[in-house]
């Protein structure tokens, strides 16, 4: 018999991952250019505020700039408006490049709420996150994102097609050092290309909660890594210090 944190996903839990969090992310060098690139994003609420959180490598190894980033919503028709982008720095850390390879973007809802009527919605971040290294290995654990495919725009139609991955593992440690974590899935026939900035969850009494962001990984090993959720809330503490 399974564990109570270890059954499959409901409807209600699926719906609420997708609904509320994660989204596949693009690029774009205005409103008038055509959209390339791919990766996946969270999108979570602290403090009265909306970010959207992605692996920062996502964007600087397909050569695109943080204004040039677009999470799309309403079938495309949407784009997210960001007024802020913030990079996180732990300048005292030895695995610095590992657990600084993460963006966050403030998103700008009065602006989307005049520009489209949407009421975005977002992960509870303070209710639904929990600390990674709180968690025994052997945890079961689980992500969501959108794996790069070759037919991901549709020209012609004008349509993009978005493939979602829900992927099953296993918290292990991880060699890349502290506020690293390792995802344990075995080999996979899905490529994990595009997963980076997927949001990586586990069941606490029965809940999803949030617990870090994947930032590599290969289909061939099943492992990925993932920053902590840990090392996230530090550098929003520090976002919003700043900002007081």
């Amino acid at each position: 018999m399974k564990e109570h944190n270890e059954r499959e996903l409901t409807a209600e839990e699926l719906l609420e991952i997708v609904g509320t969090g994660a989204r596949p992310i693009c690029f774009a060098e205005d409103e008038h250019s055509y959209i390339w690139g791919f990766g996946s994003c969270f999108i979570m609420n602290v403090a009265g505020s909306v970010f959207v959180l992605t692996a920062k490598h996502v964007i600087e190894n397909q050569d695109a700039k943080y204004q040039h980033c677009r999470v799309l919503m309403l079938e495309g028709q949407v784009a997210l408006p960001f007024s802020e982008c913030y990079t996180p720095n732990f300048p005292d850390r030895e695995n610095q490049d590992e657990i600084e390879d993460f963006v966050l973007f403030r998103v700008d809802e009065q602006l989307l709420y005049q520009e489209s009527g949407l009421d975005l919605y977002s992960w509870d971040f303070v209710n639904r996150s929990c600390p990674t290294e709180m968690l025994k290995e052997g945890t079961q654990i689980l992500l969501a994102g959108f794996p790069f495919q070759e037919n991901r725009y549709d020209w012609e139609n004008e349509k993009i097609n978005e493939k979602l991955l829900i992927q099953v593992g296993y918290l292990s440690k991880s060699e890349l050092g502290s506020g690293i974590y390792s995802f344990d899935a075995g080999p996979s026939d899905f490529s994990f290309n595009g997963l980076s900035g997927s949001p990586v969850f586990c069941r606490i009494d029965g809940y999803v909660n949030f617990i870090g962001v994947i930032i590599r990984g290969t289909s061939s090993s099943g492992k990925l890594h993932f920053i902590g959720s840990e090392l996230i809330l530090e550098a929003l503490i520090y976002i919003e210090d700043e900002k007081a």
